[in-house]
């Protein structure tokens, strides 16, 4: 990839270096933000059986919407700040990753209690094992930081 006219070709190339190790923090952080948009913007999801164990934890879609939606943006935003950077902050990814594990276990443990098995089942526990991934692979980075083996 080449650097684009403007600006700080160090900086681009930073992120474009940053970006595909990290590539499932950035999915999960859009899936997290995309879950929450649709939770504020799409239908009352909360009236469905499946939806029952967030309706009782959390009462209102909306509550849920917006800290899926803010959880997701502080996410993303942590991965452009710490792509942008000289040098790395592992330790903001890995607060990120363990964030998203409890939501994500979160998830799954309200699809459960609404006794209703679906998709669901085959979808979220696969994001729960990947900020397990995400978790490890920041701890790793942090590792590598502090010998000196990052940038």
């Amino acid at each position: 990839m080449t650097a684009p006219a403007t600006g700080s070709p160090g900086l681009w190339i930073r992120i474009s270096h940053r970006f595909g190790p990290r590539n499932m923090e950035w999915f999960s952080g859009a899936v997290t933000f995309s879950f929450g948009c649709v939770l504020l913007w799409g239908d009352p999801v909360f009236e469905q059986p499946a939806w029952r164990g967030f309706a009782q934890f959390f009462g209102s879609q909306d509550i849920f919407g917006w800290i899926m939606f803010a959880m997701g943006a502080l996410r993303l935003g942590a991965l452009i700040v710490n792509g942008a950077r000289k040098r790395v902050t592992p330790q903001i990814r890995q607060v990120a990753a363990f964030f998203g594990l409890v939501i994500w276990f979160g998830v799954v443990v309200g699809f459960y209690s609404s006794g209703a098995i679906s998709t669901w089942a085959a979808v979220y526990t696969w994001l729960v094992v990947a900020e397990l991934s995400n978790i490890y692979r920041a701890a790793h980075d942090q590792g590598e930081s502090a010998h000196g083996r990052v940038d």
